[in-house]
């Protein structure tokens, strides 16, 4: 009955605050799977995309490795499958990665093996949306940013009853083999497409020539159903799945013998239904993982045969309206609901005592429970009011409530007796809002500022992971069912200003986070697998009371002829853990990124260079490693013949530089320890057909 109190509460809040602020807007261009609906892209100054030309000329490997080319962004890798994106140093739950405008994934393993982005291949997509701050409260909570993916879908306007596109290629670094398929078809309200993709890549070589653990096999593909109901109405399903086995992890304790991953959607938009009910959309959707990790390849494998079959679930939903009831006032108003549940074990038939060093007749079986059947639970209620004051000036509002309860059913008796007794979180209650402005001024100047409060709350592996190596360092960690949401209170400031066919930017960041959750080692408790190898003590998930990331991106891009463009841009973080008075680990280094490109309807060329400092902030607490700094180049090009065919060269990392980035993690429980060096010189073609 509580419960039900608490949510009739937070509906009967959202519908007051609803009336208060009726009044509607602009008037607004409706599509299926973006993260934004405005009828002027311009006004979007905190919102920029990673267009899918960039993504095929680019041709990244894997979901993560996309965002390695894009300003403010860094890649934590601990294989070369499953890397993932870091913004400004936000990273995990802390960044809401949606596919699609909505739909949401999780990971299985603990290790993060398979991260969400990891479960969509880059062939798949069409473009990536990503708000840069916790300036929208649309699409959940928040922290640090948003990253939207919206795949390819049926186009209805190129009057083909069917339609697509094949493509292959070989890289020759790792011997890796790749290619996809694009069909669709469109008959009368109906539309279907196919999307699959199939990839073999093979062990790497570091520009020093050591060969690095790295291969893997995935196949993967997507099915859309469409149905036109009307002009302005539309269905649609949408079923994916992703099988991937054999994926080495250098950088981490164990290998994924299968990583598998189905998804479901089904969406519902419309437009212009009333003058005042300017838009609905309904989306419904689930996901499954199933992971297994294992030590086959590893030297503990001669004591210790470990296997972890891990699976996560997410089940949701959400509805949004789009309400309009004057011309410069836009309300969106919506609830969403998102349940994850994960269960798993870790299987040890141990044949070696590694203390004692005894070795056994008949090994000795043990189930260790990795997530303790636990689930996690968000209702949320959001308002986002966007007005417009005059055509050059804008202003939003946005408001969010989020209800949130956890559950575990398979404790450990371990466990329990660590809280005596006391491990189911209390249900929150979570606030966040925003307010920015958007200005545009004469002589080609545009502002945008921004103030956000936006809440995290707890991930499973926070609250209930038990005594397993999840983090950058070899302690084993407890969760900690006694933690708060993390609060990040952020401001930012992005100024333009455009000269003809040059723009230049500068993007200023600062948050200031509360209750920012950490891990720190508590000598009261010991290890307890291998408890006689160091470290001999455990780290438990902490609420830390205060935190800082600050920092900028600035650049230009200059279109200096029709077909020649020019940009640059700089960014770095400073990450400060101020409770511990130490820098916050894992923080990308001052980075420079730039581009020189050639484009014309039938040619397009790029050299790209990167130039990356060292490291030297790093956090003592988890034993985080310096990295020394470095530059790297890529040249890209592609032709196409004709109306059918298109050739694709490139050369990746031109001059066989041997480096590392500082996210990756380093070598670990393998016969040699390094850091994790990066491909060397690789040089890749691809033959694209279009029909």
């Amino acid at each position: 009955m509580k419960t039900l109190y608490i949510i009739a509460k937070i509906v009967l809040m959202a519908a007051l605050l609803a009336l208060a602020t009726l009044g509607t807007a602009q008037t607004d261009t409706l599509l299926l799977e973006e993260i934004l609906i405005t009828a002027k892209s311009s006004t979007n100054l905190y919102k920029s995309s990673i267009e899918g030309k960039t993504i095929q000329v680019e041709n990244p490997h894997d979901g993560g490795a996309m965002f390695i080319n894009q300003a403010g962004f860094g890649v934590e890798k601990r294989g070369n499958y499953g890397m993932e994106p870091v913004l400004r140093g936000f990273k995990y739950s802390q960044l809401t990665v949606l596919i699609d405008g909505g739909m949401h994934s999780t990971n299985a393993c603990p290790n993060r093996m398979d991260p969400a982005i990891s479960q969509i291949a880059p062939e798949e997509i069409e473009k990536i949306e990503v708000i840069k701050g916790p300036f929208s409260v649309r699409y959940g909570t928040a922290l640090g940013g948003i990253i939207n993916i919206v795949n390819r879908k049926p186009d209805r306007s190129t009057g083909k009853k069917a339609a697509g596109s094949i493509e292959a290629g070989y890289q020759s670094n790792g011997g890796n083999f790749y290619s996809s398929m694009f069909v669709q078809t469109v008959h009368n309200k109906f539309d279907f497409s196919l999307n699959a993709g199939y990839k073999d890549y093979g062990n790497y070589k570091s520009g020093s020539g050591q060969k690095i653990a790295s291969s893997f096999t995935r196949f993967g593909y997507a099915t859309k159903l469409g149905y036109q109901l009307a002009d302005n109405r539309r269905l649609q399903l949408t079923w994916r799945q992703s099988l991937a086995k054999d994926i080495l992890y250098a950088g981490l304790p164990m290998d994924a013998d299968k990583d598998n991953s189905s998804m479901v959607s089904l969406d519902y938009v419309a437009h212009s239904l009333s003058p005042v009910m300017k838009s609905l959309k309904v989306k419904l959707y689930g996901s499954y993982v199933d992971h297994e990790m294992s030590n086959t390849l590893r030297p503990a494998y001669a004591a210790v045969h470990a296997v972890s079959p891990v699976t996560a679930r997410v089940m949701g939903g959400r509805t949004e309206l789009g309400l309009q009831t004057f011309t410069n006032n836009l309300l969106y108003a919506g609830i969403d609901f998102k349940h994850i549940e994960k269960d798993g074990y870790r299987e040890r038939l141990v044949y070696k005592n590694t203390c004692t060093g005894e070795v056994y007749d008949e090994p000795k079986q043990f189930f260790d429970k990795t997530w303790q059947d636990s689930n996690h639970d968000d209702l949320g209620i959001f308002l986002e009011n966007k007005y417009e004051f005059s055509p050059n000036l804008f202003w939003t509002l946005g408001l969010r409530s989020d209800y949130i309860f956890y559950g575990i059913n398979d404790p450990v008796a371990g466990f329990e007796e660590q809280y005596n007794h006391k491990i189911i979180p209390k249900s929150r209650v979570d606030i966040s809002a925003t307010t920015s402005f958007t200005w545009f001024l004469p002589k080609g100047y545009s502002f945008f500022v921004a103030a956000a409060r936006s809440t995290r709350a707890p991930e499973l592996t926070e609250l209930f992971i038990n005594h397993l190596s999840v983090g950058m360092d070899a302690y084993e960690y407890l969760g900690n069912p006694n933690l708060k949401s993390e609060v990040n209170n952020q401001f930012d400031l992005r100024a333009e200003k455009q000269i003809d066919k040059l723009i230049l930017f500068v993007d200023v960041f600062y948050a200031y986070i509360n209750d920012y959750i950490t891990a720190a080692v508590d000598t009261t408790i010991g290890r307890v697998y291998t408890p006689c190898q160091e470290p001999k003590f455990t780290k438990v998930f902490y609420n830390v009371d205060e935190a800082l990331l600050s920092g900028f991106e600035s650049g230009i891009n200059w279109q200096f002829f029709p077909r020649f463009n020019y940009s640059l841009s700089v960014s770095y973080t400073y990450g400060e853990n101020l409770s511990w008075k130490e820098p916050l680990a894992e923080i990308t280094p001052l980075t420079v990124q730039t581009a020189l490109v050639y484009k014309d309807m039938k040619f397009h060329t790029e050299l790209h260079a990167r130039f990356v400092d060292e490291q030297t902030r790093v956090a003592p607490a988890f034993n985080e490693s310096r990295t020394p700094g470095f530059a790297v180049f890529d040249f890209y090009a592609d032709y196409t013949f004709g109306e059918s065919f298109q050739i694709m060269i490139s050369v990746r990392n031109m001059f066989d530089k041997n480096y590392a980035e500082h996210l990756s993690r380093a070598y670990k429980a393998m016969d040699i320890q390094s850091l994790y060096f990066e491909p060397g010189r690789s040089v890749n073609f691809g033959l694209k057909y279009k029909f």
